[in-house]
């Protein structure tokens, strides 16, 4: 076992024994031999010849070799101590005050030992024990040899004695250990030894130690200001030692050191601020100082104000290092204004009320406003990461001390709050990331601590971690959640201003503008997270018994807080970064609606002022009466709503103001937020809103950008449609969805639509076409899954909605049938390549012709109609209003022809095209006669056109496919018998007489065979008009020379050959479809095929084509049933395939 030996300056050492020169030795071989077989002497023996040598400095030179040999042999240990307390002890105390220096220091070198070794210093009794002690008190105060006086203080320092024995002499131990502080000698060893000694009496006797402190300390701190640097830190290194044990300082102690600062520390410390390279002393110093003063510290006013002067001038040095030294030494004024005293007190089971602070509050919030002024003043002007870093940590370390007074709201505000509005009040970038992390973490550890707090080990939920930033946080300040736990308890609702003022300087939309994207998303995200944490603890206060005005309190706030932030700032940014705006701004709205219980934001118990511009705005901009709209109630500016419809509202809103591009991703998280389980209660704020709108005109970009809302919300309502059909909405929720669904049709006509138009004359043609494209792709995406949606086309609910649908969109046509002849004239004299509004009517009436689905429903209205309702009743709604609907379209398209007969109406084509195969399908005389009535004037009218503009027609498709349509009308004429009714001959006798009349030939010559056959009732159509027949007979005359695209005797005669043959392959549409026609459908063949023999006028050659007897009908429905009339190619195009596309126009 080793043991440290003292650092002696000028000590003699004891070499060896002295021999007398007359002795004899015998070779050394010889000696050698002898001694290898001699055994070795015993302890006692040699202890005993110790004691009886004369010579003393020898026998402690083998004393000491003895206790080193010893010193790992537990035996030989063992050994010694028993024979060194009667032996050996009196004698190294007497010869410890010999006045021979060697003899002295040998003996006291072996006495160190004694004490030192855990087994020798055992055996020694407690009064041999307490006279060791006086000797060697009596020794460095007596002697005058520095050498003896060092030994005598080491003996002190590395003594092993009992605390109980330490504790009986401790006050002329300190008593000496201060005399060697002091330095009699003037040897640093000394100095050192004593300042050993005293960390190890602090150790051995903590009590005791702190009770003299005053005694001891003084000497110690003194020499912080010292000139010697090994003297300074020594000095430094005792005071850390022993700083548990002194600090918080006892008041005598601070009243010596508030005594040695106003005689001389002070003015020390003031003039080392005048050389630069003592700065960072004097500041360590000023630490120190500061701690042993404690809670003094803040009593002697006059003192303090003195001392602060200090780190006054430090705070602002050049310096960084200086500036982080006097940093970190501000923390030696934390622990001497908050003591433990508030970490002892902590209860985490108790909720403390911010409202009522403690008594002392006021003068803590003197002390906190106090050691934060640096702090402030520090992270305000630093761009040094180090010195932020180092401000931090001494701000954390005050919130540390604090303990639970942290909890209360003004301590909050003045000791949280400041600190995390500067520094997300700085922008964002690399070098300060570390500092938002730290901070971000630290408030989002406050938020979530209501909702730990709250949560039992049952529920199994766990509050999640904010992850996103604390990997970036710089080491050593992620080891202050570990090391100093801030005491934060369950937050009161009263904090909750402070707490959304926080998150507001996080989300500042002025930062985020000049914020790189990556740092803005990860800045946002964790505010999300945390705004996420702080509405469920909201909602933990809502849901409490007494809690109904905090939770109106709460809610409104978050409402407010989301409005406020985002909304008033939207419309002010312009470039990329308000792109992210809107989609954090929706994420709030999000967290919002998600976070608390929709029966608090839907419940009528809770209203706030809808206080928002863009209403206010809306309600009172010029609108145009032109165009009759539903009765939708308008929303009100300032009038009181429900939270839920507030923030319905706010989101919409928040995109309205936006002037960039709604890109796909926002409109969907907008279609999650106002689409909620129970829509249909605030869903109407939506449509009121959209509507609001479109009432002032818009440009085309604007007019898409709510298209784009519009689609994204449709497609999220037609996925859960039929819950929403299942709860029963009645007809005041059909009346909502049908007003919802209706809107593109009043956004295309609207006077918004011209005034893009008008706009858009001075944008590339290109342009103007892809615009008009994914205005349409928009809407007829949303229509065409209505009916390609198979599984809800078998629900009764859901085609009962259809129909009420479809019945809506009639009513508004008819309603604004001047608007929309408006827009389709100005289109037309502007010559656009596309009709928007009548694109969309054409797919949407395809779209239901060619769905099977929805006419099998019918079927069964058929059925049901005739076996239950008496004879006399209306017919099948759903297929009325499908004729309607295609009524309304042949009307608009005729309209479109008149205008310009030589356009492409590829539409119209395609419409003619779908007609033709339902009719050709038609087998039930009921639903022909339903046909007639419905489209019989528009057939006759689109004929009349045709006829008029015969040579122009010849040119597109629509004349084929208009020859088609008639085609399969005769033979549903023919098959059912009708031809030979006078009553529908008559009513219809002036469509007959056009299709006589039409200038292309299979349509007259379709039409003289009929009424020719001899089913035909001639009487019937003299009675009409015997003008008529007279014509027919005189066809063949008349038409040879007129017109080089008339038909010729030939031709007529491949037309009345195709009737023959289509009137033997003719296929019911669907099996079933009424009784009246089960003598037609025995006749035709399942898989019957038969010629199709098509004359075209001019044409060289005949073409004959094979074909199947059932003709294409109406079948399933595909995406393709839906193609615009302009993009009837393979591939349709995608609304955001055209969105790109148009950015590249620009």
């Amino acid at each position: 076992m080793r043991t440290r030996f003292p650092c002696c300056v000028g000590v003699i050492p004891v070499t060896s024994i002295r021999i007398s020169s007359d002795a004899k030795f015998p070779k050394s071989s010889s000696l050698s031999r002898l001694l290898r077989t001699m055994p070795p002497p015993s302890v006692a023996r040699q202890v005993a010849e110790i004691a009886a040598e004369p010579d003393r400095a020898a026998a402690y030179a083998r004393l000491l070799h003895l206790q080193r040999a010893c010193a790992d042999d537990p035996s030989a240990a063992a050994d010694l101590a028993a024979a060194s307390p009667s032996a050996l002890l009196p004698l190294l105390l007497r010869d410890a005050a010999e006045d021979d220096e060697a003899v002295a220091a040998s003996a006291l070198k072996c006495l160190g030992f004694a004490l030192y070794h855990p087994v020798l210093v055992s055996t020694i009794p407690g009064q041999l024990a307490q006279l060791v002690l006086a000797t060697l008190v009596r020794l460095v105060m007596t002697t005058k040899m520095k050498a003896i006086c060092n030994l005598a203080v080491w003996c002190i320092s590395v003594q092993q004695l009992e605390a109980s024995v330490v504790e009986d002499g401790v006050t002329p131990l300190l008593n000496a250990i201060v005399y060697a502080l002091d330095n009699p000698f003037g040897s640093l060893s000394t100095t050192f030894e004593a300042v050993q000694a005293t960390m190890k009496l602090a150790s051995q006797y903590p009590k005791g130690m702190r009770d003299q402190s005053s005694i001891w300390v003084p000497p110690i701190y003194r020499r912080l200001l010292s000139a010697d640097k090994p003297e300074r830190d020594m000095s430094e290194r005792c005071l850390i030692k022993v700083s548990s044990v002194i600090l918080p300082p006892q008041s005598p102690l601070s009243k010596e050191v508030a005594l040695d600062l106003e005689q001389k520390l002070l003015s020390s410390v003031l003039d080392m601020l005048n050389d630069p390279s003592k700065k960072i002393q004097a500041v360590k110093s000023w630490g120190w100082f500061i701690s042993l003063l404690g809670a003094r510290a803040a009593s002697t006013r006059p003192l303090l104000n003195k001392m602060l002067k200090v780190p006054e001038q430090l705070f602002t040095d050049p310096d960084p290092q200086v500036q982080i030294t006097t940093m970190v030494t501000w923390t030696n004024l934390v622990d001497a204004f908050f003591g433990p005293q508030a970490l002892e007190n902590m209860d985490q089971g108790t909720v403390m009320s911010p409202i009522e602070p403690r008594a002392h509050a006021s003068a803590q919030m003197k002390k906190i406003r106090l050691i934060m002024m640096p702090l402030c003043g520090v992270l305000s002007r630093s761009h040094n990461i180090a010195l932020s870093s180092s401000c931090l940590s001494t701000w954390h370390y005050l919130l540390y001390k604090l303990g639970d007074s942290i909890n209360h709201l003004s301590i909050l505000e003045a000791a949280f709050g400041p600190v995390l509005k500067i520094i997300f009040s700085t922008r964002l970038d690399n070098q300060n990331k570390p500092l938002w992390s730290f901070c971000i973490n630290l408030f989002h550890d406050f938020i979530s601590v209501r909702v730990r707090h709250l949560i039992s080990p049952e529920d199994n939920v766990c509050v999640p971690l904010n992850q996103n930033l604390l990997s970036q946080t710089c080491t050593h300040l992620k080891v202050l959640f570990d090391v100093h736990q801030i005491k934060w308890l369950p937050w009161d609702v009263t904090s909750f201003d402070f707490q959304l003022e926080i998150l507001g300087s996080i989300v500042n939309p002025e930062l985020l503008h000049n914020m790189t994207a990556d740092m803005a998303v990860t800045i946002m995200d964790s505010t999300t997270q945390t705004f996420r944490l702080l509405l469920q603890g909201v909602r933990v206060q809502c849901n409490s018994k007494l809690a109904d005005d905090n939770a109106m309190i709460c809610i409104t706030k978050a409402c407010k807080f989301v409005k406020e932030v985002f909304l008033d700032m939207v419309g002010k940014q312009k470039s990329n970064s308000s792109t992210l705006l809107v989609q954090f701004c929706l994420q709030f709205v999000k967290c919002t609606v998600e976070e608390l219980d929709n029966s608090l934001l839907a419940s009528g118990k809770y209203e706030l002022c809808l206080d928002i511009e863009q209403i206010k705005e809306i309600e009172y901009a010029e609108c145009s009466p032109k165009l009759s709209h539903p009765r939708i109630r308008p929303l009100a500016y300032l009038e009181l709503v429900s939270p839920a419809v507030y923030l319905t509202a706010l989101s919409l809103s928040i995109v309205a103001q936006f002037t960039g591009e709604l890109s796909p991703g926002d409109a969907e998280q907008l279609a999650s937020i106002i689409c909620p389980p129970d829509l249909l209660g605030n869903f109407h704020v939506v449509v009121a809103f959209l509507y609001m709108q479109i009432m002032r005109p818009v440009d085309s970009r604007l007019r898409i950008k709510w298209l784009v809302v519009w689609n994204k919300v449709s497609k999220r309502l037609n996925e859960q449609m039929m819950s929403y059909l299942k709860v029963g909405c009645g007809a005041s929720g059909h009346d909502v969805l049908c007003q919802f669904f209706c809107y593109p049709f009043f956004a295309l006509v609207s006077p918004g639509s011209i005034s893009a138009h008008w706009n858009a004359e001075n944008s590339s043609e290109g342009y103007l076409n892809m615009t008009q494209d994914l205005e349409v792709e928009l809407v007829i995406e949303v229509y065409r899954s209505f009916c390609t949606n198979s599984s809800y086309c078998s629900e009764p609910a859901y085609m009962v909605f259809l129909e009420h649908f479809f019945e809506y969109l009639i009513h508004i046509i008819d309603e604004n049938m001047s608007p929309i002849q408006a827009n389709l004239k100005y289109c037309l004299e502007k010559k656009f390549k596309n009709i928007t509004i009548l694109s969309v009517l054409g797919n949407v009436v395809i779209g239901l012709l060619e769905n099977a689905q929805i006419f099998t429903y019918a079927n069964k209205e058929i059925e049901v109609t005739t076996n239950e309702e008496p004879a006399g009743s209306k017919g099948p709604n759903l297929m009325l209003t499908c004729l309607k609907l295609g009524n309304r379209f042949m009307k608009l398209s005729g309209l479109a022809f008149k205008e310009n007969p030589a356009a492409r109406h590829q539409v119209t084509s395609r419409y003619f095209s779908s007609l033709s195969d339902f009719v050709g399908h038609l087998t039930s005389m009921k639903d022909i006669l339903l046909l007639f009535e419905i489209i019989g004037d528009q057939f006759t009218e689109w004929l009349t056109l045709s006829s008029t503009s015969c040579g122009i027609i010849h040119q597109g498709e629509t004349i084929d496919q208009l020859e088609k349509l008639w085609l399969n009308t005769v033979t549903c004429l023919t098959t059912s018998r009708l031809i030979s009714d006078c009553s529908f001959l008559g009513k219809h006798h002036l469509l007959l007489q056009v299709a006589v009349d039409h200038p292309h030939g299979p349509i007259s010559a379709a039409t003289t065979a009929i009424w020719r056959s001899p089913g035909s009732s001639n009487a019937g159509l003299r009675h009409a008009g015997r003008r008529s027949v007279s014509k027919a007979d005189e066809l063949s005359l008349d038409r040879s020379g007129k017109d080089h695209n008339c038909a010729s005797d030939a031709e007529r005669a491949f037309v009345l050959e195709e009737l023959n043959i289509s009137r033997m392959s003719v296929a019911p549409m669907l099996l079933g479809r009424g009784t009246g026609t089960s003598n037609t459908t025995d006749r035709a063949p399942k898989n019957r095929e038969s010629l199709r023999v098509s004359a075209g006028l001019g044409r060289k050659r005949l073409k004959i084509m094979r074909y199947s007897g059932k003709g294409k009908g109406p079948g399933k429905v595909t995406d393709a049933s839906f193609s615009p009339g302009w993009a009837e190619g393979e591939v349709c195009r995608k609304p955001e395939l055209i969105l790109e596309m148009l950015k590249r126009k620009r």
